[in-house]
């Protein structure tokens, strides 16, 4: 089944195999590992552009130090040699596989190409500081954004920061620290 690559998301990566019937450790690349409990197909690839359709067989998870380990069994990947096969292959989902999301919520995804405004004290809105260019996963989610000026900074996604998302907009308003975006 053909697909345009520019549609597929990344959502994890394949690590090391589990046990010797096909199941691998699958590195999350998606804000919720718990998404891919809920998806019947990944595509599998090196990019997006080689990747190929796969049928999710099994999913189950672990939690070594506070992290999300995916445990993936995919549909012909049935010993421990097709597993190590597939180690360090991109897995991607197709948008129009994933589950549907409650009113004012987003992927990360989507929300990449959001212009960046600042705010004051007061909550009004102020200068274009920038554009979303993509988030990072770590001890608590990164806005990595592309300044006006030329660069990037990264600015944590916590409520101090981030006062408010306007998906129609299509805005992230914020208060970031002081002197985060200056020259």
């Amino acid at each position: 089944m053909a697909l345009d690559p520019d549609r597929l998301i990344l959502m994890g990566r394949v690590g090391r195999t589990h046990g010797v019937r096909g199941e691998m450790k699958v590195v999350p690349e998606t804000d919720d590992p718990q998404r891919f409990a809920d998806l019947d197909r990944l595509w599998v690839g090196a990019s997006a552009e080689e990747a190929r359709a796969v049928e999710v067989e099994g999913v189950r998870f672990q939690y070594p130090k506070g992290r999300t380990v995916v445990l993936l069994s995919l549909a012909g990947v049935e010993s421990l040699e097709a597993a190590e096969g597939l180690r360090d292959e991109r897995l991607f989902a197709d948008p129009d596989d994933l589950p549907t999301l409650e009113e004012g919520e987003a992927y990360l995804h989507d929300l990449i190409g959001f212009e960046v405004v600042g705010v004051d004290e007061a909550g009004e809105p102020g200068d274009v500081l920038g554009t979303v260019r993509d988030f990072y996963e770590g001890a608590q989610l990164l806005i990595a954004i592309d300044r006006v000026g030329g660069g990037e900074v990264l600015l944590p996604d916590v409520d101090e920061f981030v006062v408010r998302l306007d998906l129609d907009a299509r805005r992230f308003y914020v208060r970031p620290p002081e002197g985060l975006f200056d020259e």
